[in-house]
């Protein structure tokens, strides 16, 4: 017995409550309610008051509705692209075995060459350089990744095809590393670095 006046408090809340969405949608503008009838995100009780209002007013409401599943859809597949996006933390990696394994490799490679011809020291030093500013720039247009990003299991690849990355792209968001603000880009949600935008890139798990 205790429970109905509860059940009936709780029916009347509801009440009201759609009483207030039918207000507050009818005092609304059309093209508003369009816009608000395809947007995800809502509850299902205020899609079927929009829907209602937007009835009364001879919208076709079929048309509503499959512009919503549509959106719905369209959400769902980018957060499946965004579900493939590389973590920071496996790019800092890769870039720093990059940037100073590649340099300790060459250096050794400099150094048994100066070793075994020593008149060559210091055109072999230039080489060395030269050759490790090729590679920082050009890493990831070989199918997409360095030496690095193979080891951390990442790819460079084409933000809309997903094609790996060109010698091209690679040089574009390469050269990009040499401003400050680089990467702190690569911190928001879309985890791109200004390098990345620059040459329509981004960095996924293999």
């Amino acid at each position: 017995m205790d429970r109905i006046p509860f059940n009936l408090t709780l029916q009347a809340k509801m009440d009201a409550l759609r009483a207030q969405l039918h207000d507050t949608y009818t005092s609304k503008e059309t093209g508003d309610l369009l816009a608000l009838g395809v947007r995800p995100g809502l509850h299902e009780h205020e899609y079927a008051t929009i829907e209602s209002v937007l009835s009364v007013r001879g919208v076709d409401i079929s048309a509503v509705q499959e512009q919503r599943r549509q959106r719905v859809r369209t959400t769902e597949v980018a957060d499946t692209k965004d579900e493939k996006l590389a973590g920071v933390s496996k790019r800092v990696i890769a870039q720093f075995i990059d940037t100073v394994g590649v340099a300790l490799l060459l250096a050794l490679l400099g150094l048994l060459i100066t070793v075994t011809m020593p008149n060559l020291f210091k055109q072999t030093n230039r080489v060395i350089l030269i050759l490790w500013l090729l590679y920082l720039l050009f890493k990831d247009g070989f199918d997409g990744q360095s030496l690095g990003k193979r080891v951390m299991k990442i790819r460079v690849v084409h933000a809309d095809t997903e094609h790996p990355c060109s010698l091209q792209q690679s040089l574009l968001r390469n050269l990009a590393v040499l401003t400050v603000v680089d990467w702190a880009f690569a911190l928001g949600r879309k985890q791109l670095r200004l390098g990345d935008m620059l040459a329509r890139t981004k960095v996924v798990r293999e």
